[in-house]
């Protein structure tokens, strides 16, 4: 009986032992002042060029356990001490730090800027179209013949001289130049085409879209803006207009539909060869659809001749007064005209690629489809060379 009184005793006093023991380590850690953390990089607000690598680091005393975060635009990226930024496109970016433990906290919060890369033009840099990207005709008469196929679009470079024809609504062409063009005073871009005037003017109303190399990889893959024309903002324009064509697979009418609820045919000409007017070399060889906005028509017939006509500014392939076509011999764009797919205005200072779509979904009888041509662009800010 003493023997299992003495054992109990002892047990009592381990735990007693042990009790205080905790008692004095969680009083310990609870009085334990949080540790200084300081950052390798000290500068709050810094640059960092697209697709290059930026190192972040926090510096943790020796000894202390410190659980970190690092959130980038408030998106947890990385748990370790240091972080990698390598920028994928240009933009502002917020990267946040923030390091705990059970004493308490320490945050620093860094600005970045990824500017858009930008090539500067040089000596030599040329003012016409150094690459055509892309070249994707909607069905017309003129397609698959002389003046659209890929061969012709490639005639773009380094001239206003060919003549490429864009197919009825949609139907596009992508280009760039050598160099990024430069958002200056008044206008920016000259682009070719061949609309008749000055008696009945008419016009063939193509929107021009530009867009900046954001991902620095030099092709057109990143986000749209349309110069906004004269038409923009009418409640007879139709924002965000979709058309497909099904190819007939022959010389035949091309059907469409679009997101209107509205059904028709791209209408064949007896004046063009007896050839398919659905783009041979699209991808798709069963449908193809355009998306962009939709202009109203502006075609009539006086006297028993059709003409359609133009706007005052903002389009290519237009005779347009507002725009002094008669003068120049080419329709004039300003870059600050550039406006996001929800209309807010974009404030771009350079650009780097320039998409042409036909805007306007217009059977002209005898003539055909209205489809936009372009013989070429420039940058107005270059001179030719000598």
């Amino acid at each position: 009986m003493l023997l299992t009184n003495q054992t109990q005793m002892k047990r009592i006093l381990l735990l007693s032992l042990l009790a205080i023991t905790l008692f004095f380590s969680c009083k310990k850690d609870k009085d334990e002042a949080f540790p200084t953390l300081s950052m390798q990089v000290t500068e709050k607000t810094l640059t960092v060029q697209v697709n290059t690598q930026k190192s972040f680091s926090v510096v943790i005393p020796s000894g202390k356990t410190i659980t970190s975060e690092w959130k980038l635009n408030n998106i947890v990226v990385g748990t370790e001490a240091t972080y990698v930024f390598k920028p994928t496109s240009a933009g502002d970016y917020t990267l946040t730090y923030t390091g705990s433990n059970a004493q308490g906290s320490f945050t620093f919060t860094y600005q970045i800027n990824v500017p858009v890369p930008v090539i500067d033009p040089g000596a030599n840099s040329s003012m016409y179209i150094s690459r055509v990207f892309v070249y994707l005709p909607a069905p017309g008469q003129h397609i698959n013949r002389t003046y659209g196929t890929l061969e012709q679009a490639q005639k773009l470079v380094g001239s206003i001289d060919n003549l490429l024809s864009l197919g009825g609504f949609g139907g596009y062409v992508i280009f760039g130049f050598d160099h990024s063009v430069k958002n200056t005073e008044g206008y920016d871009l000259g682009i070719y085409g061949n609309p008749s005037g000055p008696n009945n003017a008419s016009a063939e109303h193509g929107i021009v879209m530009v867009s900046q190399d954001k991902n620095g990889n030099g092709l057109p893959d990143d986000e749209w803006y349309e110069l906004a024309g004269s038409e923009y903002s009418k409640a007879t324009t139709i924002k965000n207009y979709e058309i497909t064509y099904t190819n007939p697979k022959g010389y035949a009418n091309v059907p469409w539909t679009d997101n209107q609820g509205n059904t028709g045919f791209l209408l064949i000409n007896s004046f063009s060869t007896k050839e398919n007017y659905y783009p041979l070399f699209a991808a798709n060889q069963e449908k193809i659809t355009f998306k962009g906005t939709l202009l109203p028509s502006t075609s009539l017939s006086t006297s028993g001749l059709i003409i359609n006509k133009p706007f005052e500014w903002g389009y290519t392939d237009s005779y347009s007064v507002g725009d002094d076509f008669q003068n120049k011999g080419y329709n004039s764009f300003d870059i600050s005209w550039a406006v996001d797919k929800n209309g807010n205005k974009a404030e771009l200072k350079t650009i780097d690629f320039v998409k042409v779509y036909t805007a306007q979904n217009i059977n002209a009888g005898i003539l055909g489809e209205i489809s936009t041509d372009i013989k070429g662009a420039v940058d107005l800010h270059i001179k030719a060379l000598k």
